[in-house]
């Protein structure tokens, strides 16, 4: 069986750094999941009159308005089958603050039509992005929303969400970088930092509904 990544990025898949291969190579049939834990260097954007607004998508996992250096942070990936029997893997991120703990969550698929990558955003997925996939030079991996959708009406271009994520052999790491950006407002979220993962056996029992907690 191959991963979703897998399955977007074609013979490309072979570019990537071997470690990369693992994790973006994970399946269900593996049952296994992914345990990250880590420090988020910086966490910064948004001007400052529009971070109240952020709250609201913060329940729902979406987004959240604080900011910082320095925040530990974990993340969870599991590999199921989905409800409509589609392979799929979820992105259980927590950033832990002084005074919050906030989620920025995510479930994702392959789209046998778009030949990309559909990301179920936040607890509900009422909102939907579509991502292109490649390969840098360096064997990172390289993420770019294409146009989002929201509750299956409505499909807009803005904002755009990137990722780079690439592996540190000297730390024995993942380093992440994360960029979501609207053309009005300029940068709502970017955050980088380094992750170190473990990989876990679990049963299908361990996963959560759509693999992500509630």
């Amino acid at each position: 069986m191959k991963s979703i990544f897998h399955r977007a990025l074609g013979d490309k898949f072979h570019d990537l750094h071997p470690e990369l291969q693992k994790k973006f190579g994970m399946t269900s049939s593996q049952k296994v999941m992914i345990l990250g834990q880590g420090r988020m260097t910086e966490i910064r954007g948004t001007p400052l009159w529009l971070r109240p607004f952020l709250n609201i998508g913060a329940k729902d996992h979406l987004i959240f308005a604080e900011r910082g250096k320095d925040v530990p942070f974990t993340l969870e990936n599991y590999s199921y089958v989905d409800e409509q029997g589609k392979e799929a893997i979820s992105y259980v991120r927590r950033f832990f603050f002084p005074y919050a703990i906030r989620g920025f969550d995510a479930a994702m698929h392959y789209d046998e039509e778009k030949q990309a990558i559909v990301d179920s955003l936040g607890k509900t997925a009422s909102i939907t992005s579509v991502l292109d996939v490649d390969v840098s030079k360096e064997g990172g991996l390289l993420l770019q929303s294409r146009e989002m959708n929201v509750k299956n009406k409505w499909t807009f271009s803005a904002p755009t969400t990137s990722l780079y994520e690439h592996y540190d052999e000297e730390e024995e790491a993942y380093r992440v970088h994360v960029h979501v950006e609207h053309p009005w407002f300029g940068t709502l979220i970017m955050y980088e930092g380094l992750v170190y993962a473990e990989f876990l056996p679990i049963t299908v029992s361990h996963i959560p509904d759509r693999g992500i907690l509630s």
